[in-house]
């Protein structure tokens, strides 16, 4: 909450939650279960982890928050969470993106947020205004976040390598 409150703009700020960062988390933890564990090859089974290489924990990082937040959508859309709610959440997702991206881009999660970030920013759902402070654009977080997920999930479901690098030479770094 004192990063986000450093990071976003106030009346965004002031919707960051402990309880929007938990629910995050939870859903974080759960989408580590999704996709396939092993991607066929022409000769044989490889892991996922083995196909993808060395990027595969900040891939998988990033999947998970994403997929999480899809998921979290998917529970206020079908009236299993408060509407009320969704501004709470992606506010507290973002806010969380600061304080571990904080942490830097050598450690799986710090890549797993700035892929997503850059990723947000460069759909529009997530950018900086004048004074400097960072602004969600709630109605375009939704469709940012499920192409996202997709575009992961389809990366790790197919084990290639080719489009993961790709994915995280655009993504991953800091700018």
């Amino acid at each position: 909450i004192p990063v986000a409150r450093q990071m976003l703009r106030t009346d965004q700020a002031a919707k960051v939650s402990g309880e929007g960062y938990l629910l995050g988390t939870i859903m974080h933890e759960i989408a580590h279960g999704l996709g396939p564990a092993f991607a066929r090859t022409a000769s044989r089974k490889v892991s996922i982890r083995e196909s993808v290489g060395p990027i595969y924990g900040g891939l998988e990082e990033a999947k998970a928050d994403v997929t999480g937040m899809f998921g979290l959508k998917w529970l206020v859309d079908r009236g299993a969470l408060p509407q009320a709610k969704l501004e709470e959440f992606y506010a507290s997702y973002v806010g969380g993106m600061f304080r571990t991206v904080r942490f830097g881009v050598a450690e799986a999660h710090g890549q797993a947020e700035m892929m997503e970030f850059n990723y947000l920013n460069s759909r529009g759902a997530v950018t900086r205004d004048a004074s400097g402070r960072y602004t969600i654009d709630y109605q375009k977080m939704p469709d940012a976040v499920a192409n996202l997920a997709k575009e992961l999930l389809e990366i790790e479901a197919t084990g290639d390598r080719q489009r993961a690098v790709a994915h995280h030479e655009r993504l991953g770094r800091e700018e």
